[in-house]
């Protein structure tokens, strides 16, 4: 059986190989996920209103692009500490690759363990929801709930939140049993025909979705926050790989220099050394004829 050698797999220069060719895929990790928050953002649809700030697709998308730039950042720092063998620069970059992975670490960490709990305060958010006529964007701006649930039922082919009951005096009829027109399915009106007030008929309730928006309003947000927590995975691998690289680069470095600080300063100039033996040897032919007459005179 052959023997690993560890020398050529796992030496200095190996190893700031590995530390360069791990930065490159951190860095295109980093552009995936801005990508996916800016497709997050432009993909929005109008009825993102009806979610609970920390849930919403929006926020998931600054995460996206915030994490996508601060890793460009990042990977600058290290490939400058590196190549100019700056450890200031280098621990900076240490400390900001383990700030990332405690970031992500414990978002997903909180996201699995309270999956459930946000499901139930997204429920708890939108039967909240359909008893208010307006709500206030983040821009200050006044959004009408009843066009953002209009467009909701409509596109999910949807009721209320659990069913059509929900509806049942609300604000909008407090002494009825109505629900919204787009409430009523298209299935059970001729083409020709008007839907206008279909549901003001508390008596017909056959023609109105029989489904809930929630499940499938829920499936629509988490398939969004799902493809999130893939590209902080994907990241939180490589981050913790760096790390540990990083720590072995930061070896290397430190034993370079220790080198730099034994050897010489600047090395002799050949010329001078010469000059120096030629003016020696030129002394000690002197002191010898010196020797000479100093005996003759005796």
């Amino acid at each position: 059986m052959a023997k690993i050698d560890l020398n050529k797999i796992w030496n200095d220069n190996q190893k700031i190989s590995y530390f360069f060719y791990t930065n490159v895929c951190f860095l295109i990790s980093g552009f995936a996920s801005f990508v996916v928050g800016v497709w997050l953002y432009s993909s929005k649809n109008n009825f993102v209103e009806l979610t609970p700030s920390s849930y919403s697709a929006l926020s998931a998308a600054g995460l996206c692009v915030f994490t996508g730039v601060t890793i460009c950042i990042i990977v600058a720092v290290g490939y400058l500490g590196v190549s100019y063998t700056n450890k200031p620069l280098f621990y900076s970059y240490i400390a900001f690759i383990l700030l990332l992975i405690l970031a992500h670490g414990t978002a997903r960490t909180t996201g699995f363990l309270h999956k459930d709990e946000a499901r139930e305060n997204l429920r708890t958010s939108m039967l909240r929801n359909i008893n208010a006529t307006v709500v206030i964007t983040k821009l200050g701006r006044e959004l009408k709930l009843a066009l953002t649930w209009d467009h909701l039922q409509r596109e999910l082919e949807c009721c209320g939140v659990n069913n059509y009951t929900d509806w049942y005096y609300s604000v909008h009829w407090p002494n009825n049993q109505y629900t919204p027109d787009s409430c009523c399915e298209p299935i059970h009106f001729q083409e020709n025909s008007t839907m206008e007030n279909c549901g003001k008929m508390p008596d017909d309730d056959i023609v109105l979705y029989q489904e809930g928006c929630f499940p499938k309003f829920a499936d629509w947000l988490y398939h969004h926050i799902t493809l999130v927590n893939w590209v902080t995975s994907v990241l939180f691998i490589v981050e913790v790989t760096l790390f540990i690289l990083s720590l072995a680069v930061l070896g290397v470095l430190k034993r370079r220099k220790t080198k730099r600080r034994r050897s010489p300063r600047r090395e002799r100039d050949p010329d001078v050394t010469s000059e120096r033996i030629r003016l020696n040897s030129m002394d000690r032919i002197a002191d010898a004829r010196l020797d000479g007459e100093s005996i003759n005179s005796r």
